[in-house]
């Protein structure tokens, strides 16, 4: 997982909908902070992927989180998600040797009930293409955030989202 990408063996956006969004949905996340219920997606997503993780191995903790498949894994359960250091509102080189951006990442966002911590949807897409479903919101801490309004969800309430380009 913290091997560099092989384009040969990216998993497509289609292939990621059906081995890991689909069955994400219904999944209960850690109900303990922000923090621990986006390392509790990462794990129930690299395990989808078929990675042995044990309890106590730690994550890899960069960008993209699962990098080896290019895989940005977020957590929102309020009308913002924020995405950390690195954005795909400007095309920035995250993979330099490989020529890949933040536009070339995926987003795999779970979007989760705060309350019960159960994942509704998933809005699965490349970096490029967030930016035409949802407007960034920058800070001084050059955290971005997406705000998304609930109602959004409304239409997908218990879907898998994605963008097949």
């Amino acid at each position: 997982m913290v091997e560099e990408p092989d384009l040969k063996e990216l998993y497509s956006i289609s292939l990621l909908k059906k081995i890991v969004a689909e069955k994400l949905i219904g999944k209960k996340l850690d109900s303990a902070s922000t923090k621990n219920r986006g390392q509790s997606l990462e794990r129930m997503t690299l395990d989808l992927l078929g990675y042995e993780m044990k309890k106590d191995d730690l994550l890899f903790g960069g960008f993209p989180d699962i990098k080896n498949q290019l895989l940005e894994v977020k957590v929102q359960d309020s009308p913002t998600v924020d995405l950390g250091k690195f954005s795909p509102e400007a095309e920035a080189i995250v993979i330099s040797e490989k020529n890949l951006t933040t536009f070339d990442v995926r987003y795999l966002i779970a979007l989760s009930d705060s309350q019960t911590g159960v994942i509704e949807g998933i809005i699965l897409a490349p970096g490029e293409k967030l930016g035409e479903l949802f407007s960034y919101v920058s800070d001084q801490s050059y955290k971005c955030q997406r705000s998304i309004p609930m109602n959004f969800f409304d239409q997908y309430y218990g879907k898998s989202v994605f963008n097949p380009g």
